[in-house]
């Protein structure tokens, strides 16, 4: 996977998605009722580019309480990627069945992938939220008290584009950046199950 490259053309389609929906009127819901969602699944799509290479990926990415699944789907039958876990122990499944085990989420991702966000930080940030692990800096919010730019843990968030979800108006297309590495993610359906 490490050697994979796609065309930056390819890649940046992958992510532009469609236009956006309007939400119209939104209620402005407290971050912090957004953060408290424990049960949620986004499905999407995932883009990655450090440098010259790129990769691309179905996503689905799923937190209950402690656990979390992390699923990347390669295009052209090259399999499916999976991390699973909580903050204890996770396990990475390649797509040829082998499976590999550490407390360290990120440096699984490393080993594996060649490549990490940090997973504690960006399940608040594809929410929308700033995580509560550290503090943000540069944070821009729109008229609306969303959140459209911040600075946390070392990396560059920005929510592009939001889709309403119920009462909430929750991120559909985000960028992540730090360092060399770009992550966009576009996520065509939330399911939530609020706390």
């Amino acid at each position: 996977m490490k050697d994979w490259t796609v065309s930056l053309v390819v890649l940046l389609a992958a992510c532009a998605g469609g236009p956006a929906k309007p939400l119209g009127p939104v209620s402005t819901i407290a971050p912090a009722r957004i953060e408290a969602i424990s049960h949620w699944r986004a499905d999407g799509r995932v883009a990655i580019q450090r440098g010259d290479e790129g990769w691309s990926a179905t996503l689905r990415w799923q937190k209950s309480d402690e656990e979390f699944l992390l699923r990347l789907i390669a295009p052209l039958g090259r399999g499916t990627y999976q991390l699973t876990g909580n903050n204890q122990q996770v396990q990475f499944i390649a797509p040829n069945g082998e499976q590999f085990y550490s407390s360290d989420a990120e440096s699984l991702m490393n080993e594996q992938l060649g490549w990490s966000i940090p997973l504690a930080g960006a399940e608040y940030w594809l929410r929308g939220v700033i995580a509560p692990s550290s503090s943000a800096r540069s944070v821009n919010r729109g008229d609306d008290g969303l959140l459209l730019d911040m600075e946390q843990a070392g990396w560059r968030i920005s929510v592009l584009r939001r889709m309403q979800v119920d009462e909430f108006a929750l991120p559909a297309k985000l960028f992540m950046h730090h360092g060399d590495l770009k992550v966009r993610i576009v996520v065509t359906k939330w399911d939530l199950k609020p706390a």
